[in-house]
């Protein structure tokens, strides 16, 4: 069975992510900070398994790695970030170092996998355009994100694993706000179709929800 690991999957696309896979038939692992109140994620249907997990707390990290110790993830999604309400300093730790930290642990167990695939989702207001960093705590966080993705994105290709940063749309979520143009399960379907269709020389690659490039 086909699987996947969802980093953030109470609310929001990683929600979306969940239900989608879940209705496909896939064997669906998917995390949350509160496994003892999931929420929505609870009643999703299908093969799902909920972990636990603070994207920053080392530990928790190391334990769900543990669980895929001796098996192999087919794709890994990291869904987790945050938009307000927090410090520049924390702002940075969840969107920019925790994506790394987290994908860092479970890369050899997407390395087992069949399909070998990583998404992280970054944002359009990472994007440099050719100028500065933003200058905004968000867009300077997906920034920072995008930077590191290119970075060690070569080290994950020669492992044979095919990863790619997502700008998912402005979302209709609790993030992205109720007047948002997207909605999660347009979102989270372009997304499924260019990850169903992704190919080692996509790998690296900053793209839209609709599969097009995006500019760094």
């Amino acid at each position: 069975m086909t699987s996947v690991l969802i980093v953030g999957a109470s609310r929001g696309i990683g929600l979306g992510f969940t239900q989608s896979f879940a209705a496909d038939g896939w064997e669906v692992h998917a995390t949350t900070r509160t496994p003892e109140n999931p929420g929505a994620l609870g009643g999703v249907a299908g093969d799902v398994t909920i972990h636990g997990l603070e994207v920053r707390n080392k530990n928790q990290i190391e334990s769900l790695a543990g669980v895929f110790e001796d098996r192999g993830l087919d794709l890994l999604i990291h869904s987790a970030g945050v938009l307000r309400g927090v410090s520049r300093d924390e702002m940075m730790a969840i969107n920019a170092d925790a994506p790394m930290a987290v994908v860092g642990a479970l890369l050899a167990a997407v390395e087992r996998g069949a399909e070998r695939k990583i998404a992280i989702l970054t944002s359009q207001m990472g994007a440099r355009h050719g100028g500065e960093t933003p200058s905004a705590d968000y867009g300077a966080s997906k920034c920072l994100l995008n930077d590191r993705f290119r970075e060690i994105e070569p080290e994950w290709a020669a492992k044979g694993i095919t990863s790619v940063v997502f700008h998912p749309g402005w979302v209709a979520t609790d993030m992205g706000g109720r007047s948002a143009s997207v909605s999660v399960n347009e979102s989270v379907g372009g997304m499924r179709r260019v990850i169903d269709g992704l190919e080692p020389s996509d790998s690296g690659k900053f793209l839209t929800w609709k599969g097009t490039e995006h500019a760094w």
